[in-house]
């Protein structure tokens, strides 16, 4: 991995990923997925890695009926800047954070994300 760029990893890892889970090899896909770390798709120019990785991380939350994670993972979609500046995406993936967030198991992180979603201004377009 050492001769290729960080783009062409991710692309790499990603693409292993979105095999093991049309597969439906839950547990192989966690593993691949923990090979991307979350500040390289925070680095400018990654916005479309990141939004594709959150979205494959959707799908495997999903097979392990995880709310609290899938409105983490719709939550970092919304976060992103290509997402903030089209207003289809950005209330589908809030109305999905809102609703997995509503979903999922009272705690303190859940109390946490959803006093910070409150706080947001586009809640009003919803």
């Amino acid at each position: 991995y050492g001769s290729i760029s960080k783009r062409e990893k991710v692309e790499f890892i990603l693409e292993q990923m979105r095999l093991t889970l049309a597969k439906k090899d839950y547990v192989r896909a966690a593993i691949v997925s923990n090979k991307i770390q979350r500040k390289t798709l925070e680095e400018e120019g990654m916005t479309a890695e990141k939004i594709k990785f959150y979205t494959l991380l959707t799908q495997y939350h999903r097979h392990d009926k995880n709310a609290l994670e899938l409105a983490k993972d719709y939550h970092a979609i919304y976060s992103t800047n290509s997402v903030q500046e089209k207003e289809n995406e950005l209330k589908e993936a809030l109305t999905n954070t809102v609703v997995f967030l509503c979903l999922s198991e009272y705690g303190n992180e859940m109390k946490d994300m959803m006093e910070r979603i409150n706080l947001d201004t586009n809640l009003d377009k919803i």
